[in-house]
């Protein structure tokens, strides 16, 4: 089947190219009747090749018979199973055969076949698919250039002489398949383009390789290759600038992005809505919402119409910012131009409730995506839990889970992650447990900040002898622990004044090389306040190491510096952090007063040598003017 398709393609796209030539309209009529057929493949040609497909599909149909009749015997079962894996070995070798004897046979472009011209022919059809392999695997396209390349080189070709044409098109094909090599093997293109003395790849070919080149990274390569195609003839298109800037984009450098934009519309090359959304996604990216914008309005000056994609990464960006008005105002904008919103969108509206806190909010617009018929994904239930965690509903987070299990949505590992973290702000260590069980029964790989969760809830509730043992499942589990786990471990011992765990816990983390943060610090500074009798030097000691260590300060932290040594030796400790701190900001300022100082003073004596020469100069005027 599949080489009787391959055929009737091959078929009709000679007569596209025989049409593209002789300047007529194609139909299928015309394909059909033959009145195109005259520069074309031969009538016995195509004969021969339905008879050895035929034959083909014959063996394979008689084949398919004996092994059934065979596998109905339980006697010749075995026997059957034998034959069926020699006869798939045979018809897997037979185009290697035919494509073997058949180079043989044929060998070169525009010999004569000498015996086996039928085999010819079949090894002609099967490197046409050879040919055309890169672009069925989306490497490269058509083996001959643009639509203008194409058509010079037809007018240059003889069209009486078929079999010229043959040898230039396969010609134009093992070009290509050299370029699609290059690109996968990472070689440089450009010196063999320069020192290929056979037929220059196409604008797609280039744009292969250019794209591996900003794959890979190697952005000098791929600018090389551009001027290359400039010197070669071969005009960019938009595609190529598009590839540009979306290496850019992807290595974080919106700067780049916009420039190889700007040039693209000096060159004259059109941009399409592909191309400014391009740039619109690397400002949003950052969150440079106002460059954003103004990209979003040029796009629309040059009357270039955007699409879904340009909105959704304003609207993104409006949600990692928690701007729940601007993202709707968007989405707004977006429908009014008569765009669909996809999933994506709602669930960054979604999200940017969900960072705001704001619940019912977000189930308005999970009820409007289903208004719209959009099946919210796993990704727009995480966030909707979110939201319920944020805002203290463990309840609603579980209808919401119940809701993405009913819809035949599968969780994953953020979605746990959210529901658990709703029953840990609650402090219901057997909810968190059970989902963590859940999780793991549903074959859906538990990370750090699922157990993290779990020890949250234990660190609430208290329960030590529960926080160890979901630690030790954790490491059990192969999952290593970071600074977050072991602060949410220690807390509940923190809570008992059981300083000696959490010490322990601090030295077994700093061998793993993990580094104290705010979070642990608290913990370690609460275990001191709550031991009997307190421990005050550990407490000033453990602060002090760890403000010369950079860690910030805040409110958690002195108020529990304040239980363990006191309000006012708290008071003088963070006082004195805060002078040596200004100190440390003095002797900088210090210097750059000193530097701005000695500026002042070479300006200052600049203007006085600029201001003597001029006054040399009138009075050498004056002398002169007595004189």
């Amino acid at each position: 089947t599949c080489l009787f398709i391959l055929a009737s393609l091959d078929h009709i796209r000679d007569r596209l190219m025989i049409a593209a030539k002789l300047q007529a309209p194609f139909s299928c009529k015309d394909c059909m009747s033959g009145r195109l057929g005259s520069a074309g493949r031969k009538p016995q040609d195509r004969i021969h090749v339905a008879k050895w497909l035929g034959g083909l599909a014959l063996l394979v149909i008689l084949a398919d018979m004996v092994l059934n009749d065979m596998g109905a015997d339980p006697s010749t079962s075995n026997r059957s199973l034998l034959m069926e894996t020699v006869t798939v070995a045979v018809f897997m070798l037979v185009p290697v055969l035919v494509l073997r004897f058949g180079s043989k046979c044929n060998g070169g472009g525009n010999k004569a076949p000498t015996t086996f011209p039928r085999a010819g022919i079949i090894r002609r059809l099967f490197a046409k698919l050879w040919a055309h392999w890169p672009l069925f695997a989306g490497v490269a396209a058509l083996p001959v250039g643009t639509d203008a390349s194409r058509q010079q080189d037809m007018e240059d070709s003889d069209a009486d002489d078929p079999t010229k044409q043959a040898s230039g098109k396969r010609e134009a094909a093992r070009a290509t398949r050299r370029v699609a090599l290059t690109a996968r093997r990472g070689q440089q293109f450009a010196e063999q383009a320069e020192h290929d003395s056979g037929p220059k790849p196409g604008t797609s070919a280039y744009n292969s390789v250019i794209h591996a080149c900003m794959k890979s990274g190697d952005i000098g390569q791929a600018e090389a290759l551009l001027a290359q195609m400039r010197s070669d003839g071969i005009v960019p298109d938009t595609v190529t600038y598009n590839i540009l800037m979306d290496a850019c984009v992807k290595a974080d450098n919106a700067e780049a992005a916009e420039r190889w934009l700007s040039r693209m519309v000096q060159d004259g090359v059109p941009a399409d809505e592909v191309s400014y959304a391009t740039v619109i996604h690397a400002r949003a990216k950052m969150g440079a919402m106002a460059q954003a914008e103004r990209w979003l309005q040029r796009m629309l000056d040059a009357g270039v119409e955007p699409n879904i994609v340009s909105y959704n990464s304003l609207i993104y960006a409006c949600s990692r910012q928690g701007d729940v008005d601007s993202a709707e105002r968007w989405v707004m904008e977006a429908e009014r131009r008569g765009l669909n919103a996809r999933v994506t969108t709602y669930t960054a509206v979604v999200d940017a409730c969900a960072k705001s806190g704001d619940m019912a909010r977000a189930e308005k617009w999970m009820e409007k995506m289903r208004e719209a018929e959009i099946e919210p994904n796993v990704v727009s239930y995480s966030a909707m839990i979110d939201a319920c965690a944020k805002a203290g509903e463990p309840a609603r987070a579980e209808v919401w889970h119940s809701r993405m299990l009913e819809s035949g949505v599968q969780p994953n590992a953020h979605s746990f992650s959210a529901v658990i973290n709703a029953h840990a702000k609650a402090g219901n260590v057997e909810a968190a447990f059970r989902h963590l069980t859940s999780m793991q029964e549903a074959a859906v790989p538990a990370d750090v900040f699922a157990y993290s969760g779990v020890l949250d809830a234990c660190a609430k509730a208290g329960n030590t002898s529960r926080a160890l043992q979901v630690f030790q499942q954790m490491r059990a589990h192969g999952i290593q622990p970071n600074v977050v786990a072991y602060a949410s471990l220690a807390r509940p011992f923190a809570h008992r004044g059981d300083w000696a765990e959490v010490e322990r816990l601090a030295t077994e983390m700093a061998a793993e090389g993990l580094a104290m943060n705010e979070y642990f610090l608290y913990a370690l500074l609460l275990a001191y306040a709550s031991a009997r009798p307190r421990q005050t030097t550990k407490a000033e000691a453990a602060f002090c190491e760890a403000r010369s260590r950079g860690i910030e300060v805040n409110r958690h932290i002195v108020g529990a510096l304040a239980r363990a040594v006191g309000r006012a030796r708290c008071n003088q400790l963070t006082q004195l952090q805060d002078v040596q701190k200004m100190a440390m900001n003095g002797t900088q300022h210090q210097r750059l007063d000193a530097a701005a100082q000695v500026a002042a003073t070479v300006r200052v004596a600049a203007l006085a040598l600029d201001l003597a020469v001029q006054i040399g100069l009138v009075g050498q005027v004056a002398v002169q003017s007595l004189t």
